[in-house]
């Protein structure tokens, strides 16, 4: 199965000069942990929910302080990406070698056309309908008595 069949088409993006306060509420706004940085929509890096994590702070109202940085200084730069027809045991692969949960995925001259996040590989697991299409085979579980007498 190819990275094009699982990956998050309509992705949020931001850009490097957005202050880190507006990233985490972007984060919060759209419900998600990692944000692509694009720069003339190439991608030029990845923000997490843990950059952000390491450098604020819990305020006396109890929401998030920020120092005043921008994502340009938070973010992992030219992070890992994939092709969208790389398959996506190579994703998996990538995310538990580098220890990372997304990977933007780009087409020609590192424009983002998408992106697969753990979550999309675990979702993948859980749908007995795609788990057919990653399988190449089908089996049966046979009790110690079937196995015998086969």
């Amino acid at each position: 199965m190819k990275a094009s069949r699982v990956m998050t088409k309509t992705v949020h993006c931001i850009a490097p000069a957005t202050p880190l306060k507006a990233a985490w509420e972007a984060m919060e706004r759209h419900r998600v942990r990692h944000l692509p940085v694009t720069w003339d929509e190439k991608v030029v890096g990845i923000l997490s929910d843990r950059d952000l994590l390491l450098r604020g702070t819990i305020g006396s109202q109890g929401g998030m302080v920020f120092p005043e940085l921008t994502v340009v200084d938070a973010m992992t730069p030219r992070p890992i990406t994939a092709f969208p027809n790389a398959a996506v045991s190579k994703l998996a692969r990538l995310m538990v070698e580098h220890r990372i949960d997304s990977v933007p995925i780009v087409g020609p001259d590192d424009v983002l056309v998408g992106m697969v996040t753990s979550t999309d590989l675990l979702e993948l697991l859980m749908d007995p309908d795609q788990v057919s299409d990653v399988l190449p085979f089908s089996f049966a579980l046979r009790t110690s008595d079937e196995t015998r007498a086969a």
